[in-house]
């Protein structure tokens, strides 16, 4: 895995630059172009490949290239540029896509979501992102062939790729309760009108960290932080940790798990800040394992979302629908649990 002085030469930056801008030093007065490079740079040095060696003569993936031809794809990501430098999910997804759709040879046209009225002429669009149904219905009317990377709605006619999140909870709960944690907090947020569902909280990591800490008989609502209607950023997940730390006064949880990888680092920023010592007096975790992950102090325990296999997957999808046209497709990724230096055991005066 590249080191921070890797990401630093390619950047043309200093090492303190490149660690202030991955742990989201917000005293730190760089440009947003640099953030953009050393975020960038830090996604393409940590590109790796997760699948496994194929067999000489049985590469899944042969049909497919033999049908490579000169196309044109769209991508439309649901953050702006400037908001997916506040959480790079995002980022590494279409970086991985647009890697993807060249291998294939297809030229790449990004749109905003307010430059869809100049989608024409594409043989696809790989939508990405969290988008409204209304969206979505409307890219589908669009677009010759569709694919939704990273959203919750019910599809129809269409191909989508997501990451099993309920799964990733699952993981990550069952983590920090073998370490021996019971008073697990969650801190997160949800953005409603981006999301589907009947259920009073609509994300599959919400509801899962209901259901298990509910059937281990410690569910508490003390620990249970959830803004509605709010991004899932470092800044919010500041403001929600104050909040936190300001109810729980002497009475911590002995682990908090966070939303996502981004809320995670601003939960151990504001423990930092009132002087909480992660992990030796709080266990930290976080979910999705993006690039920046294990370069924040401490390094973050997370559970892996396969970012890069979300776009490269969302192309293959699209170039097979372009191709070889069939009933849609729904496809969840597999997560991997990746443990760091932010969980530990309880402290023993603590639990």
């Amino acid at each position: 895995m590249a080191t921070i002085t890797d990401i630093a030469k390619e950047a043309g930056v200093s090492i303190s630059t490149v660690s202030r801008v991955l742990n989201y030093d917000d005293t730190l007065s760089a440009t947003e172009e640099t953030k953009r490079k050393v975020f960038e740079i830090a996604e393409k040095l940590n590109y790796t490949k997760y699948k496994k060696k194929a067999k000489k003569n049985g590469n899944s993936h042969s049909a497919n290239e033999l049908l490579k031809k000169k196309g044109v794809l769209g991508l439309i990501t649901w953050r702006t540029s400037d908001e997916e430098l506040e959480d790079i999910y995002y980022m590494s997804i279409r970086l991985a896509a647009e890697k993807r759709a060249v291998e294939l040879g297809y030229h790449v046209i990004n749109f905003s979501q307010n430059e869809q009225h100049q989608i024409q002429a594409v043989d696809g669009i790989l939508a990405i992102g969290k988008f409204t149904q209304e969206k979505i219905d409307e890219l589908n009317t669009t677009a010759p062939n569709l694919c939704v990377v990273g959203s919750n709605f019910p599809f129809h006619d269409y191909d989508c790729v997501n990451t099993d999140f309920g799964q990733a909870t699952e993981v990550a709960l069952t983590h920090l309760l073998d370490l021996g944690h019971k008073k697990i907090a969650y801190i997160g947020a949800e953005e409603s009108a981006n999301l589907y569902g009947y259920r009073t909280y609509k994300t599959p990591t919400t509801n899962t960290y209901i259901d298990m800490m509910k059937h281990h008989q410690l569910f508490d609502e003390n620990y249970f932080f959830v803004k509605e209607n709010s991004s899932l950023d470092v800044k919010t997940s500041e403001s929600l940790t104050e909040k936190a730390l300001a109810q729980w006064q002497d009475d911590l949880p002995t682990a908090i798990l966070a939303a996502n990888d981004a809320f995670a680092i601003g939960i151990i920023h504001t423990l930092n800040a009132h002087q909480i010592q992660v992990p030796k007096h709080i266990s930290v975790m976080g979910i999705n394992d993006l690039s920046i992950s294990r370069y924040i102090t401490p390094p973050l325990s997370t559970v892996r979302a396969y970012t890069e296999e979300m776009g490269e997957t969302g192309i293959n999808l699209l170039h097979e629908r372009i191709h070889s046209p069939g009933i849609a497709k729904r496809i969840l990724l597999d997560t991997e649990l990746i443990v760091r230096g932010s969980t530990t055991p309880p402290n023993k005066k603590n639990s």
